[in-house]
């Protein structure tokens, strides 16, 4: 296949809650584009870009798929993107790599705020957007009122180029607001008739006040206006054109993507008024990495977009992250699970290469060291939900290791770290279900069965007051025996001192080769852990006295004297626990804000500060608050929130546990 010239290209990622038919909708264009004979349905597990096994078993989108279409001299790639919270990773990476994001909105539901956020995610990334009003013919149906939801939400911009001809079960054709014309449908195919009568005057309104909304964007334009000259179709679509390049106008159409309704005119309008990818003059071969795979048959596959030059099979470039470099054996253009060989790609393409094991998703390829990239870092949202995961057999965990560290590949935002106390393995995810998700994927690829557990929180322990003690350990048993006294004095520290050693012994009371075994002896008892069995913290061992024996003193004897030490300073003094403090940032809309306020105050938490955005109506509480009280924040504020709320945490000190909560540690040590 020949590569496509980049005023030919256009990159659209479809994005939208879930639920709102987006799959349905890239099967409906697949179907009208290649003439297959029948559509594929969710239900049925047939869809063209949702084949993973678990989007099959769970009928709705994982993974970013990516579905290309020739149509009439173009290419159109088609990003098809998970509407689920726990997946907006996947999300972001379209958002990333598109020229123009398409909204699908359902007629019969809210818009979410998942919505909300995916706009505001793709404004921030000054991508062009356009809207396509879907289910029109579901009963419940509401054109007008889901356009009006979109103006509130949205602001200017938001501009209906169609309506529908009837809604619910009368819904019937498209009315294209241009031309004022019908688009009548039997089945998907549409003939063009006249506006009916009886809505002729409502829909001239309409056409009217759209004519109004575009000349405003060409001076030259707007001044005939007012002179009484109407621009023709040609002129309105260039001026719209710019608008959507400019991210000034969102243009709303709509249509069934289930009886096919609207569909090739939007087809005709993406490749008409749609955006081309940025071009560039330079020769010089740059790409990047928007997502990396994991095929069957072909091993591991890198997405990429050529930013720069064109790209042919066996090119060497240059990883610029790594310095290492790279063959492009094979180059694909996706349609689903199906890999079409491609011999090159122009600027602006997506395509898949095969078998680049160096490349991670965000990286930047080029054709040699000298060529200049300013590509941002790919930011993805901070994974904050933690599960140690534990294989079902014990023989497996270094296998579950590696076969983790492949998936992370894939989703950059999961998670996997080694507790640094425990050596626990630790999953980090978005979510719930794309925690169970990853699970299951473990099951499916590597055979691996394993389970999600709580994470323990890592609790520390520290002295209560300060104790004078004497370590002794004397052993005989034939021979030489063991023999050694380590007289200390402990004091409690300040929180975030660790354990200090000082030597103040004088006078040979006990020999210097020996005094650095009674310091390795208390910092290895501190790290077996007090009285609850947590590492002993922010204490100072003065090692003053003690006695030796010339032939029974060893190290040996003298590590153990300073473990026994400390032991007995343990049981003397008590200990107090100490947990772990987090640095609490939640960001909701202001509506919520006191319903957040309550559920933190519940946790023990202290608010320190609260900063409002009201250009986004939204509000900041910043707040310290144990780790305890937020193992599974990220769930239950989605839940208290509706899916709005967003917060991160990060480590800030340990503070002494009240001694009402010591119950909770009976109970997590199983006691």
């Amino acid at each position: 296949m020949s590569p496509m010239p980049s005023d030919k290209i256009r990159n659209i990622a479809v994005v939208g809650q879930t639920g709102s038919g987006k799959t349905s909708l890239v099967e409906a264009m697949n179907h009208f584009v290649n003439k297959t004979s029948r559509m594929g349905r969710i239900e049925d597990g047939n869809t063209v870009s949702d084949f993973e096994p678990e989007e099959i078993k769970h009928r709705h989108s994982i993974s970013l798929s990516v579905v290309s279409l020739d149509y009439q001299g173009y290419k159109i790639n088609l990003l098809d993107s998970p509407g689920v919270v726990d997946f907006t990773g996947e999300v972001q990476a379209a958002l990333y790599a598109c020229d123009l994001a398409l909204f699908v909105i359902s007629a019969t539901e809210a818009l979410s705020h998942d919505t909300v956020r995916i706009w505001q995610s793709a404004q921030a990334l000054n991508k062009p957007r356009m809207c396509f009003v879907n289910k029109v013919d579901k009963e419940r149906a509401d054109f007008t009122s889901t356009v009006e939801r979109l103006s509130q939400a949205f602001g200017e911009g938001i501009a209906p180029i169609e309506i529908p001809l009837g809604e619910a079960d009368k819904l019937s054709g498209v009315i294209d607001l241009f031309s004022e014309t019908v688009a009548t449908y039997v089945g998907s195919s549409a003939s063009t008739t006249e506006i009916p009568p009886e809505i002729a005057i409502s829909e001239h309104r309409a056409h009217e006040l759209l004519i109004e909304g575009i000349v405003v964007a060409d001076e030259e334009m707007t001044a005939a206006y007012l002179d009484g000259v109407v621009p023709d179709k040609v002129a309105l679509e260039a001026v719209m054109a710019n608008g959507i390049r400019d991210s000034t106008v969102f243009p709303v159409v709509v249509g069934s993507a289930l009886k096919g309704i609207g569909i090739d005119r939007l087809v005709d309008f993406l490749v008409e008024i749609g955006p081309a990818p940025e071009s560039s003059s330079s020769s010089e071969i740059r790409a990047r990495t928007y997502k990396t795979y994991s095929d069957p048959f072909l091993g591991r596959l890198s997405l990429m977009k050529v930013l720069s030059g064109t790209i042919s099979v066996d090119t060497d470039l240059i990883n610029t992250r790594t310095g290492t470099s790279e063959r492009l054996h094979s180059i694909f253009m996706l349609s689903g699970k199906e890999h079409l060989n491609q011999a090159s790609a122009s600027c602006g393409d997506i395509i898949a290469v095969a078998k680049l094991n160096s490349v991670r998703t965000g990286d930047v390829l080029t054709s040699s060291k000298s060529v200049a990239t300013a590509e941002a870092e790919l930011s993805f949202e901070v994974p904050m939900l933690r599960y140690q995961i534990v294989p079902e057999a014990k023989a497996d965990e270094e296998k579950l290791s590696n076969a983790l560290a492949k998936l992370n590949e894939e989703e950059p935002t999961i998670s996997i770290a080694r507790d640094g106390r425990t050596h626990n393995l630790i999953l980090s995810g978005l979510g719930e279900l794309q925690l169970s998700t990853i699970l299951e994927k473990l099951t499916r690829r590597y055979q691996l069965k394993a389970s999600l557990l709580p994470c323990e929180v890592e609790y520390l322990e520290t002295i209560a007051k300060p104790i004078q003690v004497e370590g002794k350990y004397k052993k005989q048993s034939g021979g030489h025996g063991q023999f050694g006294v380590a007289r200390l004095r402990f004091t409690p520290l300040e929180r975030g001192s660790g354990v200090k050693f000082v030597d103040q012994i004088v006078g040979g009371a006990i020999p210097r080769q020996f005094i650095p075994a009674v310091e390795k002896g208390v910092i290895e008892a501190c790290d077996h852990g007090g009285l609850h069995g947590y590492p002993v913290v922010d204490i100072e061992a003065h090692l003053y006295d003690g006695a030796f024996h010339s032939v029974d003193s060893s190290e040996m004897s003298f590590k153990m004297a300073g473990i026994l030490a400390l032991r007995e300073a343990i049981t003397q003094a008590s200990t107090t626990v100490l947990e772990p403090i987090m640095h609490l940032a939640v960001t909701v809309p202001i509506r919520q804000q006191g319903d957040v306020l309550g559920d933190l105050s519940s946790r023990r938490a202290k608010v320190t500060r609260t900063e409002l955005d009201d250009q986004n109506g939204a509000v900041t509480i910043m707040a310290i608050v144990p780790a305890n009280e937020i193992q599974s924040y990220a769930s239950e504020l989605r839940s208290l929130t509706a899916g709005q709320g967003r917060f991160s945490a990060t480590y800030d000190h340990h503070d002494p546990l009240p001694k009402a909560l010591y119950s909770r540690l009976a109970k997590a040590n199983g006691s």
